[in-house]
C-alpha cells in the first residue's frame, strides 16, 4: 500500500489505516467487536500494507486500547499505534479528563498501560479544551516526547484557527509542534478544506480523515429500499442532513459504475486523490467489509472532478 508523509515528522502512513471505536465496546452504536474478528480485522490489515492503527482512550472508556493490548502482543513493533486524549473517563469526574498537564501525564500512563506498551507513536488531544491553556497542554506533551513515550504529536478536532493557535505557541516556545490534524473528512464532509486545509499545507500539517464514509453512508448501502442500520437512525454519527446525504449517494452510484467499483471504494479513492490528506481511517465490523475497503485505490482525474463539482452542489444550503 502507498505511504505519505506524516506532517514533518519523518514518519510514512499507509494511505488507509484501520480504526477501532467499536473494538470491546458498542460505542456511539456502531456495533461492537469481538477479540476473535478484532483479532482478523489486524491480520488482514497487516497483510495488505497497513501501518497505522488509531484508537482513543475514551472509545469504550479503556474497552478499545486493552483490546488493542491483547492482540498487539508479539507483533507491536509492526503497527504505528495512535492514540487520543481528551474525552472524560469516568462519568461525572471532570478530574478523568480534559488537557491539563496533570491529566496529559495521568491519561498517558493509562493509554500505556491498556496498551501493554511503553510508547505510542502518534499521540493527540482529542479535541479542543477551552478550560485549559493550550500553553499547559503542549508543555506537557513536549515532556512525554522527551520522556520516549510518545513519537509524534498531533491533533484531532482542532479548526484552522486553533490550529494556528497552537503551532505558534510550539514555535514561540521552542517546543515540539503538531503534525498532523485528524479531522472528519467525506464527500459529504468537506468543511475543513474552507479553513483548515491552508493552515494545514502551509505550515506542513498532515490531515488524518475519519469517518471517510461518512458513518457508512457512502457505502450506498442505505439507498436500497428495506436498507436499516445504524445510519438510519435520527442520532445517527457522524450527522449527515439526509436529503444532501441522498443526493450525494446517487451521484457517487453513478461514478462507482463509471469506475467499476463499488460506493465505498469510490468515495475512498476520492479523498486518496487529495494531496493533504495522509491516511483515511477505516471502520469495519467485518473481513469482508474491510476486505471492500482495502481495495480502494485513488480515482481518475476525470471521475474526482465529478464528484468534486457534486459534493460542493450537494453541500450548498
Amino acid at each position: 500500500m502507498h505511504k505519505n508523509k506524516l506532517g514533518r515528522s519523518g514518519l510514512q502512513v499507509s494511505a488507509l489505516s484501520l480504526g477501532t471505536m467499536n473494538f470491546g465496546a458498542d460505542w456511539h452504536k456502531v456495533g461492537a467487536i469481538d477479540d476473535r474478528t478484532a483479532s482478523s480485522l489486524i491480520d488482514l490489515a497487516l497483510e495488505r500494507g497497513v501501518n497505522l492503527i488509531d484508537t482513543a482512550d475514551i472509545y469504550g472508556r479503556g474497552a478499545a486500547e486493552e483490546m488493542l493490548g491483547r492482540l498487539l502482543k508479539g507483533r507491536r513493533k509492526k503497527v504505528l499505534l495512535a492514540t487520543k486524549l481528551l474525552g472524560q473517563m469516568e462519568l461525572g469526574d471532570d478530574s478523568t479528563g480534559g488537557l491539563s498537564a496533570r491529566w496529559v501525564a495521568l491519561a498517558l500512563e493509562g493509554s500505556l498501560k491498556r496498551l501493554k506498551t511503553d510508547h505510542v507513536d502518534l499521540y493527540m488531544p482529542h479535541g479542543w479544551d477551552r478550560g485549559t491553556p493550550i500553553e499547559e497542554t503542549l508543555e506537557a506533551l513536549d515532556r512525554a516526547m522527551t520522556a520516549g513515550k510518545v513519537r509524534v504529536l498531533g491533533c484531532s478536532n482542532f479548526s484552522g484557527d486553533q490550529l494556528t493557535q497552537a503551532l505558534g505557541v510550539s514555535v514561540a516556545s521552542r517546543r515540539a509542534r503538531f503534525q498532523f490534524d485528524q479531522v472528519q473528512y467525506s464527500l459529504a464532509s468537506r468543511f475543513p478544506e474552507s479553513d483548515l486545509v491552508p493552515v494545514a499545507a502551509r505550515e506542513g500539517v498532515g490531515l488524518l480523515a475519519w469517518s471517510p464514509l461518512a458513518g457508512g453512508l457512502l457505502s450506498g448501502k442505505y439507498a436500497a429500499t428495506g436498507a436499516s442500520g445504524r445510519r438510519l437512525d435520527a442520532d445517527a454519527f457522524p450527522y449527515v442532513e439526509p436529503q444532501r446525504g441522498a443526493a450525494m449517494v446517487k451521484v457517487l452510484q453513478h461514478v462507482a459504475a463509471l469506475e467499476g467499483r463499488t460506493c465505498a471504494q469510490t468515495a475512498l479513492g476520492w479523498i486518496m486523490g487529495k494531496p493533504f490528506v495522509s491516511s483515511a481511517v477505516l471502520g469495519a465490523r467485518t473481513v469482508e467489509q474491510l476486505t471492500e475497503l482495502l481495495d480502494a485505490k485513488p480515482l481518475s482525474a476525470r471521475a474526482g472532478l465529478l464528484l468534486d463539482r457534486a459534493s460542493e452542489i450537494c453541500s450548498r444550503p
